[in-house]
């Protein structure tokens, strides 16, 4: 990462200085906050991880390198392991070891969705419903590229799972704005590369959803996660992070690696049994602050709305959810305003009453003016995200008119 700095107001610190002083507090921020992030000791930690086999990394390998060739051919038999680990993997809520992938830390989970698989696939991968309105506590904002097959070609993979004997492979670029990360206060925009496949094993369904960033982020923004449960999240459109004397930072997501394998349970085909294994590199200056717990804790962030959002009742059905969405998307600027004006006000109530943000940033906030700054697509993005809220009895911060179901 790159550091902004006044040269009058740090003239009398010499670079290295500076450097291992950053380091060293970033790292304590990472190692002592709350949010997510885990205040264990080291002995409790290392009782909660679980190595993985070689046999499965060779599987991870062999889809990291199918992303990378774009070769629509597909040999099943090189992730039979892979599958099979995750198949016979017993229900556990500890870390599941990685080794590193180019230079970047990674963490592992598992997690029993109790959804078909059929379920899951039409609504994390149906072109018209956006992926943030589905992971809302990780994801502030994403889309699909036009130009990527997976969208262009409108493909539905659930439509797919009686269809899928012979592997089926779609690909796609999109780009992701995460949420606030809780130990320094940043979120980044960043693009992916997607690679999709659809294959049975046994005679049970299983999709692999493997991405990985193309190029760096953008520079970190200062944000904050206001109520995690209530996927309240603030942001101020300025760089550097939130986490007290580190403001001026600028830091960088240098690489996400991400492979989830789902697989309809063995004993029970209307679950879904789930396995992410994932990788980052993240920091500044080219130095990787993020460790395998904080990846770990992140997933555990993600799952806890996943899970709530596949297997409730009162999300609304797929067909219902994306013309939702396309209405949202067809308002006039003047309309999405209006509603963005109730939003932001009551952002700013919230903001009053954080201990954070109330002496940090009012300048954001104060007199309504929140999304000022916000993009029609951010805007959109909150209209889309409150809909999502209100259908799951979460805090709405918007008018009841444009989220009812």
């Amino acid at each position: 990462m790159i550091i902004n700095m006044s040269l009058m107001r740090y003239r009398v610190f010499s670079g290295t200085v500076i450097t291992f002083a950053v380091l060293i507090a970033l790292m304590l921020t990472l190692g002592v906050s709350n949010g997510y992030c885990s205040t264990f000791s080291s002995k409790e930690k290392s009782k909660k991880k679980v190595k993985l086999p070689s046999p499965v990394s060779n599987g991870i390998d062999y889809l990291l390198s199918t992303l990378s060739s774009k070769t629509k051919d597909f040999d099943a038999n090189q992730v039979n392991d892979l599958i099979r680990f995750v198949d016979e993997f017993p229900p556990t809520n500890k870390i599941i070891e990685l080794p590193k992938y180019d230079s970047a830390n990674g963490a592992g989970m598992r997690i029993e969705v109790k959804a078909p698989l059929k379920r899951i696939l039409e609504y994390t991968y149906n072109p018209e419903i956006p992926n943030y309105a589905i992971y809302p506590s990780v994801i502030r904002l994403s889309g699909w590229y036009p130009e990527s097959e997976f969208f262009a070609d409108k493909v539905q993979p659930w439509k797919h799972l009686d269809d899928c004997n012979t592997p089926k492979v779609w690909r796609g670029k999109e780009f992701e704005v995460n949420t606030p990360d809780s130990f320094g206060g940043a979120y980044y925009r960043y693009d992916l590369n997607r690679l999709l496949v659809l294959m049975k094993y046994e005679g049970r369904d299983v999709f692999f959803s493997i991405s990985r960033q193309d190029d760096k982020s953008s520079v970190g923004m200062k944000g904050l996660v206001m109520d995690d449960n209530q996927w309240n999240y603030f942001y101020t459109g300025i760089p550097g992070l939130t986490a007290g004397g580190m403001g001026w930072m600028d830091t960088f997501m240098y690489d996400s690696i991400s492979v989830s394998v789902y697989i309809q349970d063995k004993n029970n085909p209307e679950y879904t049994v789930n396995c992410l294994f994932k990788w980052l590199r993240a920091g500044w200056a080219g130095l990787n602050v993020v460790r395998p717990k904080h990846i770990f804790e992140g997933s555990q962030r993600f799952a806890k709305a996943f899970m709530a959002l596949m297997e409730s009742n009162d999300l609304p059905e797929p067909a219902v959810f994306a013309e939702k969405v396309k209405g949202i998307e067809a308002m006039t600027d003047q309309k999405i305003d209006k509603y963005i004006s109730e939003y932001s006000k009551n952002i700013q109530a919230l903001a009053c009453e954080n201990p954070v943000l109330v002496d940090k940033f009012p300048e954001v906030y104060a007199d309504g003016k929140y999304a000022n700054g916000f993009t029609r697509e951010e805007r959109i993005g909150i209209l889309v995200k409150e809909y999502v809220k209100r259908a799951m009895g979460k805090q709405c911060l918007i008018y009841n008119k444009v989220v009812q179901n």
